[in-house]
Order: structure tokens, then C-alpha cells, then sequence
């Protein structure tokens, strides 16, 4: 009996630490992106606005941080590196790869991107948004 009950126990802990790691993040703005490969961000919203169709706003002033994957997948709109023409599949979203020393390199982060997650919280998904 005292196993199950240990077990019972660890159970609303397990689901927490679950919940605490999202799938992954629609739109955030990337604050730092770091030589190591670790990525600051914080979450936001896209709102429509009169100049360029559309602006970020940010939901909090919560500052999430997270590590690049080993094999995480970079894309963005125009590339991380001199602009290679544009590319959009129907979600908005980039689809021209970038490497992940390119994307370490860039000067300013892609615009509004969705990050994905593995389940230890490292980032194995950066899909940028194009924004004229």
C-alpha cells in the first residue's frame, strides 16, 4: 500500500512538470540570442495596426529563456544571412533554412516567430514570421 500511495503522489507532480514545457510558443520576440545558443524571449500577440498590416505586442514582462537543440530546425522569410528570396508556405511563417551559426550571427532576430520545444525544454523549432 505504501508504494501505491507513493506513486499516487508523484503523479500531480509529473503533470506539472509536464504542463510546465510547452509544445510550443506561436509568437514571441526573441530579446537575445546568445554565442552558447541560449534564446531569450518574451510571449506575445500579433495586432492588426495601420502601417505594415500587422505589430507585436507583448502579453507580459515575463522573460522565458531556453537552449537551442543540437538538431533544431531555423527558418525565416527572407534567411538568416544575405536575403535569399522570399519565401512563405500558407501559414505566414518562414520556409528558408537557416543554420544555426547563421542564426547565432544574425543582427536582429526573425520577426514574431513560433518556437517548438522537445520535452527538456530546449527550442527544436524557430519559424519566423515575414513583416514587410
Amino acid at each position: 500500500m505504501k508504494r501505491w500511495s507513493w506513486a499516487a503522489a508523484l503523479l500531480p507532480v509529473v503533470g506539472v512538470a509536464v504542463w510546465l514545457v510547452p509544445d510550443s510558443v506561436d509568437v514571441v520576440v526573441i530579446t537575445a540570442i546568445h554565442p552558447d545558443g541560449t534564446v531569450e524571449w518574451v510571449d506575445t500577440e500579433i495586432r492588426p495596426a495601420e502601417e505594415n498590416s500587422s505589430s507585436v505586442h507583448e502579453l507580459s514582462q515575463d522573460r522565458h529563456v531556453s537552449k537551442l537543440a543540437e538538431d533544431v530546425v531555423i527558418r525565416t522569410a527572407l534567411g538568416c544571412g544575405t536575403p535569399s528570396g522570399l519565401q512563405l508556405p500558407w501559414n505566414g511563417l518562414g520556409a528558408v533554412e537557416c543554420s544555426r551559426a547563421d542564426f547565432l550571427a544574425m543582427q536582429s532576430p526573425p520577426y514574431a516567430p513560433r518556437l517548438t520545444f522537445n520535452g527538456d525544454g530546449e527550442i527544436t523549432e524557430v519559424a519566423g514570421r515575414y513583416h514587410p
